[in-house]
Parts: C-alpha cells; structure tokens; sequence
C-alpha cells in the first residue's frame, strides 16, 4: 500500500457507492454520446468543480500545513487507534509529516508504503519528501526512505486528484470522458474517466448539485496475475479554508474494505513554509534537538 499522505495529497493537497465502494458508473456514455460530446461534458464538468474548490485559489495553491488525526483498520471488529499528525507541503514534491506517536505504531509503516512493517521506538516521528529523495527521523535518528517507498510516493503524486485538477489536465495524452450518472453515498452523481500516456485508469465521482469531488479512484492490474485492484479515497463534510474548499473528513479504500480514515482539524494554504523544512539538515537538526532534550529529561530526572 502506498502513501497516503497520498490520501492526504496528500487530501490535503488538498474522493464506494451504495452497491461499493469506487464501483464503475452505471450508465455508459459510449452508448448515448459520440466521444467528443462525452469529453465537451467532463470538460465542462471539471470547469465547475475546479471552480466549487475555489477556482483560482484552488489552483494557485503553492504550499499548505494541515493536522489532524489518522487511523489504520485492520480486521473486522477492530477498533483504531487515531494518530495525531501535523502535514505540510511545498508543492509540488515536497512533503513533510509530523506524527504524534506512543509506543510501537504500525499505522506509520502503512503510511510510508511498507504494509506490516511495525516501528518501534515511539514510532517514526518525521517523514519527508523532497522529490527523488526521502528520510525519516524517530528515536535512532535520521535514515534514508527505501528507494521504493520514495518511487510509491512519486507515483501516488502523479496519479492524485489535485495533481490532476491543478496541472495534468492540459497535459499531452491526457483525455478525460463523462461516463455518466450514479448514485455515491445516496447522492445523485456523475462519473469522469481519465486516461493517459501511462495508461492510468483514472475516475472521479462528482455530486451532481454542488459540483464537489465525493469519490476518486485509482485502478490498477497486476502485470502477471492481470488481476485489476481499486484504490478509492472518499471525501465529505467540506469546509472553506483560506479561500480553498477542503474535505474535514477523508477515508481511503482498498478494494473496498476500509485501510484509513483522516479527520483534518485546520488547514492553511500559502503561508510561505520554507523548503530548507524539507532537506535532511533540518531532520538531522530536529534529531540534535530530540537528544538534547532527551539528555536533559534524564538528568532532571535523576
């Protein structure tokens, strides 16, 4: 599983449906539209919701620091424990999160794309980002990201609904269709499908009255099973933030079943973070910091 400070993207770069979760549309367009008026009507479409999202302030967002809380779910009947977080961006690649943890949390390996990995030490304390490069810090200090969690977390940018609504959509070989209407969360809605050069199968879920993203789903197939997987992330209770309409509550899927579940307390955009925030000096300053205050707590102690 990837990063979801991808479904934060993460979110915060800042969307199932009643018979499922990310289920394809019901009415297919091919059988009612020629494909020029199917793309004329998604066009038209991304036009309003860009526009319910904050038009240009949506679309001129260059950094953001949210928080708030997140949970991993697991087997049925289990009940998650929230995590505090504090996530902050410089767009467009670069990405730092800061978590509250206690103890041994297996919610932040899912975070950094290695499902099952459990890390202790009070668990990993900063992630970031910085294009092509990634570090975390906790309590043994400071440690390059795996090359594939770094290429997860690249990938699940590019492939995101901001990415998409703020700069991919005049991208060459991008084409986006109506696909037509459906019922999301006892909603009426409408259904866009997206392709591209890399062959990304691409939808998102529109409510029909406010124009607001409700569901954005990414699919996948497996180059040697051929097996295809959803990955669905659901938005609700949207709130005006700084001039950009942001979801409070947002729920990531996997083929249907549950993985997070994100509730954001406060977001800025445009506050000028500095990118010096996302460099492994800063980590390794933050990790000075963390040993000095450990030193004096245990001579306080004593």
């Amino acid at each position: 599983m990837r990063l979801i400070v991808r479904a934060l993207v993460c979110s915060i770069m800042v969307l199932g449906i009643v018979c499922g979760v990310g289920g394809r549309a019901g009415a297919r367009p091919s059988q009612e539209m020629m494909p020029e008026e199917a793309a004329a009507k998604a066009k038209q479409l991304l036009q309003q919701v860009i526009a319910t999202l904050g038009g240009p302030a949506y679309l001129n967002v260059h950094d953001s620091d949210c928080s708030g809380k997140i949970a991993q779910f697991g087997a049925v009947g289990d009940v998650p424990d929230f995590t505090g977080f504090r996530d902050l961006w410089v767009y467009p690649d670069k990405n730092r999160t800061e978590y509250s943890t206690q103890g041994e949390h297996t919610i932040l390996g899912f975070l950094m794309g290695s499902d099952g990995l459990l890390i202790t030490h009070g668990g990993a304390n900063v992630t970031v980002f910085n294009g092509s490069e990634g570090w975390t810090l906790d309590r043994k200090g400071v440690a390059d990201q795996p090359d594939e969690v770094v290429k997860n977390f690249n990938e699940d940018l590019h492939t995101s609904l901001n990415t998409m609504l703020r700069t991919r959509l005049n991208e060459p070989g991008v084409e986006a269709r109506y696909s037509g209407p459906d019922i999301i969360d006892l909603k009426e809605a409408d259904w866009i499908e997206f392709t591209d050069r890399e062959h990304h199968d691409l939808r998102l879920g529109i409510e029909k009255s406010t124009h607001l993203p409700l569901r954005w789903v990414i699919t996948t197939r497996d180059p040697d099973t051929k097996r295809t997987s959803d990955i669905t992330t659901s938005y609700v209770q949207y709130m005006m933030q700084d001039g950009v309409r942001t979801p409070l509550n947002i729920e990531m899927y996997s083929n249907g079943a549950r993985k997070t579940q994100t509730y954001l307390s406060a977001c800025k955009y445009n506050t000028d973070l500095s990118p010096q925030l996302f460099t492994r000096a800063a980590l390794e300053q933050r990790a000075s910091e963390m040993r000095k205050k450990g030193h004096k707590d245990s001579k306080d102690k004593n």
